[in-house]
């Protein structure tokens, strides 16, 4: 489903001259990476603190076309995890836009 939307957003930013940010692919990829990491809140519609994370890196890397990988700002994650969402960021963001 997944791919899906992704593709329907893109078609729809593509029409309106609109950036679209990969999120949903971003959560795709840690959740293949790492299923355990919990990217939900309990109502399973709204992040988690490791994907509002995730969603922020994300939209980092898409707007501004830098890495958010090394970056010292956590929110509080562990490093290893911190890392982890940096790295699927980035990978994500450079893939979907073929950089």
């Amino acid at each position: 489903m997944t791919e899906g939307l992704a593709e329907a957003y893109t078609l729809a930013g593509n029409a309106n001259d609109a950036l679209v940010i990969p999120a949903g692919l971003a959560f795709a990829r840690v959740r293949k990476l790492q299923p355990e990491l919990n990217l939900y809140a309990p109502d399973k519609r709204h992040p988690s603190p490791a994907g509002t994370y995730l969603a922020a890196c994300t939209t980092l890397a898409a707007l501004t076309g830098r890495t958010p990988v090394g970056n010292s700002y956590t929110m509080g994650l562990d490093p290893e995890t911190a890392q982890l969402l940096q790295k699927a960021a980035w990978d994500t963001v450079q893939e979907y836009y073929g950089r």
